[in-house]
């Protein structure tokens, strides 16, 4: 059997940004779910899967393990789901989650009503920050999850800045980022404005990335001062505005051409 569920034909589709596939294993059937479930695709993907639960002898089994987003709105599907498993006497058990998935339910309490296995293990669960410093020049890297326990972490960074006028954050490896998580670094960043310390987080992450656009997306201006994230997103607006000039540049160039070409 292949390790990649197959999608039989009228049995999943790929809604926005998410993607669902079905595999059918004696009496049950295996759901794989794949990349960010949000307000927009919710509704589709809760379809799909009450689908397969009514089509299966036993139950369903969720793959979450490649879902990089969940807001409240999958959240609701899974638990609808569940309930209309148990009332047709069969079952719904998540048989892997992402971290992302695993710290919804559990900062919801849903873990409790759902029946989950495999658990994300705990060992990278931990904020670990690497640093090096190059003249002025202060490099970090984040690994793990940025949550209401790691504002330490940050506090020892902003001791360690003295004479430094540009940090720049790697966040390759940071794999999540809760809401308390969030505003910690945002003050984090405006503490060092109010220094003349400028801030350039890279490479973001699905999950953290998604979160930021979410926090706009409710809170259009804050204070007056525009997007709550405004600090956060400081390099990508910079290499966004590259891009545009860029492009402009070279159309102008084209043209240029166009108008006057070469002998």
């Amino acid at each position: 059997m292949s390790p990649h569920p197959e999608r039989p034909p009228g049995t999943g589709r790929t809604s926005g940004a998410v993607d669902v596939a079905f595999e059918r294993r004696l009496r049950r059937v295996r759901a794989h779910v794949s990349g960010e479930i949000d307000m927009d695709n919710a509704a589709e993907l809760q379809e799909d899967l009450t689908a397969a639960l009514t089509s299966s002898d036993s139950g369903l089994d969720i793959d979450l393990a490649s879902v990089t987003f969940c807001d409240s709105s999958g959240l609701h599907a899974l638990l609808h789901v569940n309930q209309l498993a148990l009332q047709a006497g069969k079952s719904v058990v998540l048989t892997a989650l992402s971290r992302p998935v695993a710290r919804l339910l559990h900062s919801t309490g849903a873990e409790r009503v759902l029946a989950v296995h495999g658990r994300p293990g705990s060992s990278a669960q931990r904020l670990q920050v690497a640093t090096r410093r190059f003249g002025p020049t202060f490099h970090l890297r984040l690994t793990g999850e940025l949550d209401m326990d790691t504002r330490p972490a940050l506090e020892e960074v902003q001791a360690a800045l003295d004479g430094v006028d540009v940090v720049a954050c790697d966040m390759r490896d940071l794999i999540f980022i809760d809401v308390v998580g969030l505003y910690a670094l945002v003050d984090f960043t405006r503490r060092l404005h109010r220094r003349g310390i400028a801030f350039f987080p890279y490479n973001w992450q699905p999950q953290p990335r998604r979160l930021l656009d979410v926090v706009d997306e409710l809170c259009p201006a804050h204070d007056g001062r525009g997007r709550p994230t405004r600090l956060l997103r400081s390099l990508q607006d910079f290499t966004a505005a590259a891009r545009t000039a860029d492009s402009a540049r070279a159309r102008e160039d084209g043209l240029l051409r166009v108008a006057f070409p070469l002998p």
